[in-house]
């Protein structure tokens, strides 16, 4: 099983940040739709394919912004040193905060690379290899609601607005047009998941209208 790539949904919220949910192995993926086919009152075959290339064509280009502007991100904390350390500074105060709240870390993130060096150890037996997702799922589940308490925290959100800010400033000399990518960015993911919602619908026979 490949493991989850980070997304970037909008630097001002802070998953621009992704180094925290990144190092935590805590990354997030946008849902993935059902495959075309066989509920009833479902969407015609020829219909469902259409539709499930548009929505694969959203996602193909969500991964290109999130990829140009994970690359301007990092390459604008490489160029400021004070903000490398900065990120560093915050993802220390959030794992002290996951420690704080009970969280081990450390052993939930060994944790994680284990589940995920199972998922991909072809020797394992079907039924294993679901108990090792269903634990991954588990793992990951607590390290997220950990994570979660303290970016809740208004002391954290302060820090992260003060980081995010400066990032977006270093990214805006490399590229003038960044706030255009966010923007764009925002609003794909927008359409994508209302793409995907609708074909769900459709394949379990609802009457929602195609995606525009």
């Amino acid at each position: 099983m490949p493991k989850v790539k980070p997304v970037l949904t909008t630097l001002l919220r802070g998953s621009a940040f992704a180094a925290v949910v990144g190092a935590l192995g805590a990354s997030t993926a946008l849902a993935q739709p059902m495959k075309p086919g066989g509920a009833p009152g479902a969407a015609s075959g020829s219909e469902a394919a259409v539709l499930m290339q548009r929505l694969q064509e959203k996602r193909d280009r969500l991964d290109e912004l999130n990829e140009e502007l994970m690359a301007l991100q990092q390459q604008a904390i490489d160029d400021n040193p004070d903000l490398a350390s900065e990120r560093e500074a915050l993802q220390d105060y959030v794992e002290a905060g996951m420690e704080d709240a009970g969280y081990d870390v450390a052993e939930g993130r060994a944790r994680v690379e284990e589940l995920q060096a199972d998922l991909e150890n072809a020797s394992l037996s079907a039924s294993e290899q679901q108990e090792s997702r269903q634990a991954l799922r588990a793992e990951l589940g607590e390290m997220r609601e950990a994570q979660q308490q303290v970016m809740d925290g208004d002391e954290f959100k302060a820090k992260r607005n003060a980081l995010n800010e400066g990032v977006l400033a270093a990214m805006e000399e490399q590229d003038p047009e960044v706030r255009t990518l966010l923007a764009e960015l925002q609003r794909a993911q927008a359409e994508y998941q209302l793409m995907a919602q609708q074909i769900m619908q459709q394949q379990q026979g609802g009457a929602a209208a195609p995606p525009q």
